[in-house]
C-alpha cells in the first residue's frame, strides 16, 4: 500500500503535532526550503532568499503531496558577485560553522520526529556546499533515511524560454540577483511587497570569476542588484514559478515514491 498524507497543502509551521506525526508515520517526504536573510536591492524585501523558495514548495506541494518544512531564513554570508556582499546593511549571515550546524540539528529534530524522507531545497547561491556538508555527516548517523540535496533551485531553462525571459541576453544565475528572475516571481507571488518605484538596472563594474577580501565595491552595485530588474514581470514571473514547480515536482517523482492524500488526524494515543 502506498504511503499517506493528508488533503491539501501540508504546512509544517501550521500543523499540529499529531498532524505532524502522521505525516511522518505516512512516510510522508519533507521539503525544507534553505535560505537567507540578504539584501535584494531597493525593491525588494530581505526575506527574497527564503519567502520565493518557500512560495514555490507551497505551489508544487498542491500537484504532488509533501510536508513543506519550515524554512531556514539565515544563510551563508553573502558574496559580492552573486549576493552584492556583507557591506549592505540588512542582511544577516552566518558563518559556515554555524550554518552547518544549524543545519545538522534540523536535520537530526525531522528524523527524531519520524521522517525518513527529506530533501533540502536551498536557494541562496552561497548556501552551495555547506548544504551537502551537514546532510553527508547526519546521513552518516543514519543511513536508513534518504536526504536530497537540491543546490541550484533552478531547472535548465529551454532556450525558447531564455528568449522570452532574457531577450537581451541571459547574463547568468550568478549575477541574476534582485533582477529580472527573482523580481518577476516576486511580481507573480507577492506583488504588494514590491516597491515598483524603485526597481532599476545595474551592473558591476567588473565582473570576475574569483573573489578578493577585502570587498572591492567594484565587484558589486551601489543598488546591491547586480544585472537588469526593469525588464521583469508578472507574465515573466508566472512563466518561472510554472517550470521551476515542475522541477521540484520531478525530483520529490525521482528519489520518492509518491503518497497519496488522505486524513493525518490521528490521536495523541496512536502516536505516543
Amino acid at each position: 500500500m502506498s504511503p499517506t498524507l493528508g488533503a491539501g497543502t501540508a504546512e509544517y509551521e501550521w500543523m499540529t503535532w499529531p498532524e505532524i506525526a502522521a505525516a511522518a508515520a505516512a512516510d510522508a517526504p519533507v521539503v525544507v526550503a534553505v535560505g537567507a536573510t540578504e539584501q535584494h536591492g531597493p525593491h525588494l524585501p530581505v526575506n527574497a532568499d527564503w519567502v520565493v523558495p518557500q512560495a514555490l514548495l507551497r505551489l508544487a506541494a498542491a500537484k504532488r503531496p509533501f510536508v513543506v518544512g519550515p524554512p531556514l531564513r539565515l544563510g551563508y554570508r553573502s558574496r559580492p558577485a552573486s549576493g552584492g556582499g556583507q557591506q549592505f546593511p540588512g542582511t544577516l549571515s552566518l558563518r559556515a560553522t554555524t550554518f552547518i550546524a544549524m543545519l545538522e540539528d534540523v536535520l537530526e529534530e525531522l528524523i527524531r520526529t519520524g521522517f525518513r524522507r527529506i530533501m533540502l531545497y536551498s536557494w541562496h547561491f552561497e548556501n552551495a556546499n555547506f548544504v551537502y556538508e551537514p546532510a553527508y555527516l547526519v546521513s552518516g548517523r543514519f543511513p536508513g533515511v534518504k536526504i536530497v540535496v537540491v543546490e541550484n533551485g533552478m531547472p535548465d531553462f529551454r532556450a525558447a524560454d531564455l528568449d522570452v525571459l532574457f531577450p537581451d541576453g541571459f547574463p547568468g544565475l550568478a549575477l541574476e540577483h534582485a533582477a529580472v528572475i527573482e523580481t518577476s516571481l516576486f511580481e507573480y507571488l507577492r506583488p504588494a511587497t514590491v516597491r515598483m518605484d524603485r526597481i532599476v538596472d545595474d551592473a558591476p563594474a567588473r565582473n570576475v570569476p574569483w573573489d578578493v577580501l577585502p570587498i572591492d565595491p567594484s565587484m558589486s552595485t551601489a543598488s546591491g542588484i547586480l544585472a537588469s530588474a526593469t525588464q521583469a514581470t508578472a507574465i515573466k514571473g508566472k512563466l518561472l514559478a510554472e517550470r521551476i514547480v515542475d522541477h521540484i515536482v520531478s525530483i520529490l517523482d525521482t528519489e520518492f515514491e509518491p503518497v497519496e492524500r488522505v486524513s493525518m488526524s490521528l490521536t495523541a494515543d496512536q502516536v505516543s
